[in-house]
């Protein structure tokens, strides 16, 4: 499949970087670096990375200018991943053990400590080498230069990584966050889905524009262009949240390579719960509402829980909003000319709306 193999071909030139880059090796100690490492160094899907070559190319801009920004974004990510993975309390990420998890039985073997010493030690250091990452990206992003990219448009990309995104998507998060401590009836599928895009579209809408003015060697966010590539990385950054929730209810830990229902144990008002518990009738809304928030939920409960969500229709009704936001974020390339980049970006969002993990 076309798609796959040029993934293929960005995560190589991804891989390349990281595994070269010099920013890590002056990290100590050794644990730290090898916790800034692990998340990065694990085979992904760099799928923004891909946006960011993909959207030089499809404007007729040299990709090979845009790889330290395509690197950038890639690390940015992973720092947001190291910190939610804590906030969340997901002992997996890719199908091995999170940062924090890893560091924890590090910290448990190498120093004796016992579960609350060793668990603090993992959280203490996965902040710290989530804080690097975020450094590690700022850096990548100004190494841009050296791959031809002027200095206005690399230091637009840097003010727009560290002030809008850093500002949109850690904001997000915080709403998630204190949504979790509100009662659920008391939170708005609207505040969802502006958390939602704080929390992913800042990023996708990052990499498009940073692809787009890379390519049209500007600093201008103004343009009509990056304007409707901006669109499509906002659609669809919903879409794919939206398909996480999904997936986080209908998947299984195999194939999501994370537990399943941890935003159930977590209370987290995604907008498909929202939808389900408003929809059930009384008693079995008060069975689903039993499930929030609980330490342990067993394979029959999620059984239990997905007939639920079912039942209600709410399943049904998010796989149609990730339809029709799908096509809303195709309708912003169609005013770009003919390519094989756009096929690319084309088949990604397809990908993201059908995946399975």
């Amino acid at each position: 499949m076309l798609l796959f193999n040029e993934l293929k071909k960005v995560s190589d030139g991804i891989d390349a970087i990281i595994q070269t880059d010099d920013y890590p090796t002056k990290i100590s100690p050794l644990q730290l670096r090898e916790a800034v490492l692990q998340y990065p160094s694990n085979p992904g899907k760099r799928l923004r990375p891909a946006l960011v070559l993909w959207c030089c190319g499809l404007l007729n801009g040299n990709i090979e200018m845009a790889y330290y920004a395509a690197a950038a974004a890639e690390i940015y990510h992973n720092w947001t991943l190291v910190h939610d993975d804590i906030i969340d309390n997901d002992d997996l990420r890719r199908g091995n053990p999170s940062t924090h998890i890893n560091l924890k039985n590090y910290a448990a073997e190498t120093f004796s400590l016992d579960t609350s010493g060793s668990k603090k030690f993992g959280v203490d250091f996965a902040l710290l080498a989530g804080d690097l990452q975020q450094s590690w990206a700022l850096t990548l992003l100004l190494k841009s230069t050296e791959n031809g990219v002027s200095p206005d448009v690399t230091l637009s990309l840097c003010r727009d990584l560290a002030e809008t995104v850093s500002r949109e998507l850690i904001s997000g998060e915080a709403i998630d966050v204190e949504m979790s401590y509100r009662t659920i009836n008391n939170v708005t599928p609207e505040e969802v889905k502006e958390m939602i895009y704080l929390k992913t579209g800042a990023l996708l809408t990052f990499c498009v524009k940073a692809g787009a003015k890379i390519a049209l060697n500007t600093a201008d966010n103004s343009d009509h262009r990056i304007k409707k590539l901006s669109g499509f990385a906002s659609s669809l950054g919903i879409a794919f949240q939206l398909k996480d929730d999904w997936l986080g209810i209908f998947s299984d830990t195999d194939k999501l390579g994370k537990s399943v229902g941890s935003d159930i144990k977590a209370s987290k008002p995604t907008t498909l719960m929202l939808m389900a518990l408003e929809k059930l009738e009384s008693a079995e809304r008060e069975l689903l509402s039993s499930y929030l928030g609980r330490e342990k939920i067993s394979v029959e409960d999620m059984e239990i829980i997905k007939n639920l969500v079912r039942k209600s229709g709410a399943e049904k009704i998010t796989l149609e909003q990730i339809k029709t936001l799908h096509q809303q974020a195709e309708n912003c390339l169609s005013d770009f000319p003919d390519s094989n980049y756009k096929k690319l970006l084309l088949e990604l969002s397809r990908y993201l709306v059908i995946r399975k993990n």
